[in-house]
């Protein structure tokens, strides 16, 4: 009952993490979560019993003997959820805002308490101040570690090694690009330790070993679509689903079964 019962809890989990990933099969830049599932400690079974004695009815001391019969599993149990940095596909959007990564960088970004995050949606927007902020408000950090501020007009190109540049447009105006910053990029060497915070925020745990980027690249007016597959999900939500009804099954049988016995045990009559 008690294995059953394991299997039924994680086929539960199962369910809600591919549930998570199905609602946010169109956030840009989400990385769908996996179910690492193992099995619970084992117990060695073994047939314990006292050799009367060596000789037909000499008077020896019994001799114990202990023949293993074999293992008895306990069930399963989740052992981790990561999550899956596999490129998603490129989306063109044709907004100047809008940053799309091909590579295994993240863009850097900060929240109003200093926490610092880490995301793969580039779908940025300016803020009531001018500084480029991501989808959630964090605003988006440069190669210095400063925020980056926009001026109040003029057209934002973005190049590939993520520099931010401000063209001024109209007669009389100074058409040189002028430079604003560069994004950060960052890329890790231990993505294990990227722990996700939202839909696609991820904190570093204190052992992802950060660097700058290296064979990442910008790609302005797209935004990277997330890497959940509908299809694959809809047939794991199925199939875990199924999982989880057999493990009922299964208690509910065991239940039966240990109250028939109790049942007959009481009535039965002494001989």
């Amino acid at each position: 009952m008690y294995t059953a019962t394991s299997g039924a809890l994680v086929a539960q989990s199962a369910v809600d993490t591919i549930a998570n990933n199905l609602a946010n099969a169109n956030t840009a830049g989400f990385k769908q979560k996996l179910l690492q599932v193992q099995a619970q400690p084992q117990t060695e079974l073994y047939r314990i019993q006292t050799d009367p004695g060596r000789s037909p009815g000499a008077r020896l001391d019994g001799v114990p003997v202990m023949v293993p019969i074999g293992t008895l599993g306990s069930g399963s149990e989740i052992y981790d959820t990561p999550s899956d940095f596999q490129q998603g596909s490129i989306s063109a959007t044709g907004n100047d805002l809008d940053v799309a990564l091909s590579g295994p960088g993240f863009f850097a970004t900060q929240a109003g308490d200093g926490t610092r995050a880490y995301t793969r949606d580039g779908s940025f927007q300016r803020d009531a101040n001018g500084y480029l902020v991501a989808s959630n408000g964090d605003r988006v950090l440069g190669a210095n570690g400063a925020a980056i501020q926009l001026p109040d007009t003029g057209k934002v190109g973005i190049a590939r090694d993520g520099t931010v540049t401000v063209t001024q447009q109209g007669t009389g105006q100074d058409n040189t690009p002028q430079v604003v910053g560069q994004l950060q990029l960052v890329e890790f060497a231990n993505t294990n330790a990227l722990r996700p915070q939202g839909d696609s925020r991820f904190i570093d745990t204190g052992n992802a070993q950060p660097a700058a980027a290296t064979r990442t690249t910008a790609l302005q007016g797209s935004v990277e679509t997330s890497n959940a597959n509908v299809v694959s999900s809809m047939v794991g939500l199925i199939s875990n689903e199924r999982w989880f009804d057999m493990n009922i099954q299964m208690i509910q049988a065991q239940d039966t079964t240990t109250g028939q016995a109790i049942q007959s045990i009481g009535r039965s009559t002494p001989t």
